[in-house]
């Protein structure tokens, strides 16, 4: 998880005690690390996206897309 400032959190995940610069962040982590927006334990695991660059599977798009900025970019 990307570190952050504590004066730059403004939300905190009830479940694992994440923290993110934005609600609309944690509601993003709320439904892909706890199952939903209300979390609790996931009915089922969220699918995977792969990158189609080097192959490595990561937990939701806008994952991928940070991903693909930081490990692609040239």
């Amino acid at each position: 998880m990307p570190y952050v400032e504590y004066d730059e959190t403004q939300a905190v995940c009830p479940h694992c005690g994440a923290a993110f610069r934005s609600p609309e962040i944690l509601e993003e982590h709320l439904r892909d690390s706890h199952g939903g927006p209300g979390g609790g334990p996931p009915a089922e695991r969220p699918k995977r996206v792969t990158c189609s660059v080097c192959g490595s599977h990561l937990s939701s798009v806008s994952a991928l897309q940070r991903h693909n900025r930081e490990a692609h970019m040239a």
